[in-house]
C-alpha cells in the first residue's frame, strides 16, 4: 500500500517567554505502511522556513517519530512519558534537542486517520516550548 494523499497539519509552539508559533497548512505527500509500521512522507515549504527538508513520521502503535533530511536534519521521538534526546542540525549550527511527550494519540488504519502529539522541547537542557501537533491524512 503506497497513496499519493493530502495531509493537513496544525501545530502550535508556546514560549515561556514570547508569542505562539502558530502552523497551519495543507500539502501533498505520500502515505505508506510497512509492516505493523504506517509512514507519512511530505515536502517542507517556505511556510515552515524548512524549505529544502522532507519530513516523515513513522507512526508505531504507541510511538511517533519525526526523521527530517535535507537543509534541516533531525530525528524525534514521542512516546509519551519518555524523553528522547537528538541532534537537530541547521544551517545556523547543530543543537541537542530533547523531547518529552505528554500525549501521543495514533488514529490510522490503510485510508488514512490521524495522529496527535502534545510535547515539551529542551534544547541544550532549557525548556524552550510546549507544542501541540496534529496531523490528518485523507
Amino acid at each position: 500500500m503506497k497513496k499519493n494523499v493530502m495531509i493537513t497539519v496544525n501545530s502550535v509552539q508556546e514560549h515561556p517567554d514570547k508569542e505562539a508559533d502558530v502552523f497551519n497548512f495543507v500539502t501533498e505527500g505520500v502515505y505508506y505502511k510497512e509492516g505493523d509500521n504506517y509512514y507519512i512522507t511530505y515536502n517542507e515549504s517556505d511556510l515552515t522556513g524548512m524549505e529544502g527538508t522532507t519530513t516523515t513520521l513513522k507512526i508505531e502503535p504507541d510511538s511517533v517519530t519525526l526523521i527530517r533530511s535535507g537543509n534541516v536534519s533531525s530525528l524525534m521521538v514521542f512516546q509519551k512519558g519518555r524523553k528522547h534526546t537528538s541532534e537537530y542540525s541547521t544551517e545556523y549550527g547543530t543543537f541537542e534537542v530533547g523531547v518529552t511527550a505528554q500525549k501521543v494519540s495514533v488514529n490510522m488504519d490503510d485510508s488514512g486517520g490521524s495522529i496527535d502529539v502534545e510535547y515539551f522541547i529542551e534544547v541544550n537542557n532549557q525548556l524552550t516550548s510546549f507544542t501541540t501537533l496534529n496531523v490528518k491524512v485523507q
